[in-house]
């Protein structure tokens, strides 16, 4: 397989409109040496030109070749994008699927790159003209990692949606998810459940799963001329949410749409890329005090006197005990433990309503030294059992999913 990076220029084509829309895009292949080299499968990192702006080129999606080069006689499918009639003219061109899009937050700048000690030597930054750049095996290999290793950055915001990475989206819970069955779908949050070729008056069936049962609901266009995009359930989960949530379901039904002072949010959990399944969780914004609570209590097991510790333990606990960083883990991830399962407030009632201990997913003994922390990637809750067993043993710490399938073993035998 062939890594390459598409280079597009904004001052020609509204290169982030035409990605964010469309699940299958067409992008010139104007280097024709390359013609025989092309190969489905291939990996595409589509850059952006600084165009007009400078600083904003870079990578902002990643892609895979679906067809063979192959001329384009006109591109009318993207003529509302391009500045200039170029549509108009036969090109050759290659298909490509999008799989990951960071275009707001987490594209990889081309000033990042050139400040990289190995990728600051790709093709593409001493030779700006060109569409297509096929990569050497060690820049692919370093341009993937670099990729990933901010995998859960957010892709884009839309009113009261978020969708981060490629696998989950948020929805702030609102008037009509705790009135009306449902809420609506932005144009630009289609993508994320597999709409954006659905038609007028079209409906599809898809299920959520909350808490090992499944809800059916549907997604569904209007049958306006500039048609609507909306998710809709059951009265069953809707009796879910209201009855979690019983005191911003009396403050929507009878205050209209002034504003909550606590924000609760649905999180969407793909099961694969293809699948009709969605994983659902609540989330709910933390109190920062009850937040400092739990840490200051932590206190006395923590610092009790006895000889422990090295830098690498030093580190570990001040990630996760970084009330900023803790905060946000949480909100994101919810109260329940990824490991079991267990929820504080479900079995203790209001002495347990918010607390969940935090666990670093990185192994400790790579944190030698200070570095960024994403609490959304890095950080995940786990219940003390859990988080004991984790580290019970220093030289065998296990993953998340190491105890996970340690569980789930024992369970079917």
């Amino acid at each position: 397989m062939n890594t390459w990076i598409f280079q597009g220029n904004p001052k020609v084509f509204d290169i982030d409109t035409y990605i964010k829309n469309h699940k299958y895009i067409w992008w010139s292949l104007r280097q024709e040496h390359f013609l025989d080299k092309i190969e489905l499968d291939d990996e595409v990192f589509l850059w952006r030109s600084d165009g007009n702006k400078r600083g904003t080129g870079g990578i902002l999606a990643k892609a895979r070749v679906v067809s063979l080069p192959q001329e384009r006689p006109n591109d009318e499918s993207a003529n509302n994008y391009w500045h200039t009639q170029d549509w108009t003219n036969p090109y050759l061109a290659v298909e490509l699927e999008v799989l990951h899009v960071k275009i707001e937050d987490g594209f990889v700048s081309r000033l990042s790159l050139l400040e990289h000690p190995i990728l600051k030597e790709l093709l593409i930054l001493r030779l700006r003209q060109q569409t297509n750049y096929l990569l050497s095996q060690e820049h692919a290999i370093e341009l993937q990692n670099l990729w990933s290793s901010n995998n859960n950055s957010t892709l884009l915001k839309s009113h009261s949606w978020e969708v981060i990475g490629e696998e989950i989206a948020i929805k702030e819970l609102d008037k009509s998810t705790f009135l009306h069955h449902g809420t609506g779908i932005p144009k630009e949050v289609r993508r994320f459940f597999n709409a954006i070729d659905m038609k007028k008056g079209e409906r599809r069936e898809i299920v959520l799963k909350y808490r090992q049962r499944v809800y059916p609901a549907r997604l569904e266009m209007d049958k306006h001329s500039s048609p609507r995009s909306r998710l809709l359930w059951k009265a069953d989960f809707s009796d879910i949410i209201r009855n979690l949530f019983p005191h911003s379901y009396s403050h929507f039904l009878n205050k209209d749409d002034e504003l909550l002072s606590e924000v609760t949010k649905l999180k969407f959990e793909k099961v694969s890329s293809s699948s009709s399944i969605y994983l659902v969780e609540f989330l709910s914004s933390i109190d920062s005090e009850v937040l400092i609570e739990d840490l200051e209590s932590e206190e006395i097991e923590l610092y009790e006197p006895r000889v422990e510790g090295t830098l690498v333990t030093y580190y570990g606990r001040r990630y996760e005990r970084d009330p900023i960083n803790r905060k946000r883990a949480i909100e994101f991830h919810g109260l329940s433990c990824k490991v079991c399962g267990f929820n504080f407030e479900e079995v203790y009632g209001e002495r347990g309503k918010d607390f969940i201990e935090v666990h670093h997913v990185k192994p400790l003994n790579t944190l030698e030294k200070e570095i960024v922390i994403y609490p959304e990637r890095d950080l995940v809750p786990v219940c003390a059992n859990c988080h004991r067993m984790i580290h019970r043993r220093r030289d065998n710490i296990l993953t998340v999913r190491d105890l996970k399938n340690l569980i789930d073993n024992k369970n079917s035998r």
